[in-house]
């Protein structure tokens, strides 16, 4: 019985609190880390914020006070708590404020907060048990509420405890003082006598508080942790199959399959790296790859502002879209705006390598334009969000064609038309009605932009 006890508290719990979150990763970590660097200077400004108010109260309420003592240790200690939330407040800000002082600080809120009860029949030149009739203990849960904004369990555990304990001993320093202790609760509440029975419900109250805002908070942090896990992995995903099939991926409700597709009209570009071959030919693999990714750095920014999608990487080719993932109703000429931005970058980076006594590298663009299918292919697990139709032959053909024609960017006359229509009129160079491509059923009309 009682080993099967010891089973179900563990899976009650994680019932109760949420599953558990996977292994966190470092950069999991560090994300949470921040967050809760930010909820620290949070709790600062409002720590900062119930001094000013208390001050406030205090200096309203001070001509009520019949007896004022020489020093006046209540605004005294409201202020050197001041300075330190405001020391405090600057290390939370600079990121300074390691685990040690966070736990440091609830408990002196937690001990201030006790003192400035304590001196509150002071003011009154009452004994001890006037503060145990004062509403101002009620505050002390608001002290709890705010350690939960760090998804810190054991720092609400901590703070509570510490206000049990320090409203413990303050009912203790009442009987000590010579409080008579009464079992009539009308005798209690209309002098100052003790009534045990009543001290430990307001304990009682502050430890039930603190388990349900420190399971709140277990709760919380669970579910930040899956959070912060999955929104790693959206930005890794984002990396590996672009910016909108990514917002597409995140947005099915029921989750993609092979097949989920749309129909849209897009253009569609092939750019490919001309003379990488022979360019790499004697090189060591790490430096291909970092060419590549010279290549990419100088192309990829391009492409983005222009509006465009990386679909895939193909060796030395980038296939990209324009207004398949959402329509625009300006995807070609996005598309031939950017293929010159990309031959102009090409140009430079090439002329760049000359002078440093390197092989020169051209590049080349193809746009196609039509109706395409936006989607999901593969089997089971593995998918790949990608563009299917005809443009997207026709493209990969036209880059090939391009050599042949001598071009550096090219595209169809329809291309460019629809493009004029959109708002760009771009500068071609030549036209080549009816040329022949390669692959192609019937001859195109082909216009050169460069």
């Amino acid at each position: 019985m009682t080993f099967a006890l010891g089973e179900r508290l563990p899976r009650l719990f994680n019932e109760i609190a949420g599953a558990p979150a996977t292994a966190i990763s470092p950069r999991v970590r560090e994300a949470i880390r921040r967050y809760e660097a930010t909820s620290e200077v949070l709790i600062g400004w409002t720590q900062l914020a119930g001094v000013c108010l208390f001050l406030g109260l205090y200096a309203v309420s001070y001509p009520a006070f019949d007896v004022h003592s020489a020093i006046e240790p209540a605004p005294i200690a409201l202020l050197l708590y001041g300075g330190f939330t405001v020391w405090r407040l600057r290390l939370s800000s600079l990121g300074r404020l390691g685990a040690r002082l966070v736990y440091a600080s609830a408990l002196l809120d937690v001990s201030v907060f006790m003192l400035m009860i304590s001196l509150f029949p002071m003011q009154y030149d009452e004994p001890p048990a006037l503060y145990l009739k004062a509403p101002t203990l009620c505050y002390v849960f608001i002290l709890i509420a705010l350690r939960s904004l760090r998804f810190d369990p054991l720092l609400v555990i901590a703070t509570g405890a510490a206000a049990a304990a320090g409203w413990a001993l303050l009912s203790l320093n009442a009987s000590l003082s010579g409080a008579p202790v009464t079992s009539d609760y009308r005798v209690y509440m209309t002098s100052l006598s003790l009534l045990p029975g009543a001290e430990l419900e307001k304990i009682a109250a502050i430890v039930g508080a603190t388990a349900v805002i420190a399971l709140s908070v277990v709760r919380q942090q669970r579910l930040l942790h899956r959070t912060a896990v999955e929104e790693t992995a959206a930005a890794d995903l984002t990396k590996f199959v672009g910016r909108d099939a990514a917002q597409i991926i995140r947005a099915s409700e029921a989750g993609l399959k092979p097949g989920d597709g749309e129909n849209r009209t897009a253009a569609i570009m092939f750019v490919d790296l001309r003379g990488f071959t022979p360019a790499t030919k004697n090189l060591a693999p790490c430096a291909v790859i970092a060419l590549l990714e010279e290549y990419q750095a100088r192309i990829l920014p391009i492409i983005e502002h222009g509006g465009g999608s990386v679909d895939k990487f193909l060796g030395d080719g980038i296939l990209v879209s324009f207004g398949a993932a959402q329509q625009t109703g300006r995807e070609t000429a996005a598309a031939l705006a950017t293929a010159l931005e990309i031959e102009k970058a090409g140009l430079a980076w090439s002329d760049q390598r000359v002078r440093a006594g390197l092989a020169p590298l051209g590049i080349a663009v193809s746009v196609a334009v039509g109706g395409v299918i936006y989607g999901a292919v593969g089997y089971g697990d593995r998918l790949e969000f990608t563009v299917i139709g005809e443009p997207v032959n026709l493209a990969a053909k036209l880059e090939k064609h391009a050599k042949a024609e001598r071009a550096r960017v090219i595209t169809t006359a329809e291309a460019v038309a629809r493009a004029a229509a959109q708002g760009f009129s771009p500068p071609v160079r030549r036209r080549i009605p009816s040329a022949a491509v390669d692959g192609a059923g019937a001859p195109i009309d082909l216009a050169v932009l460069a």
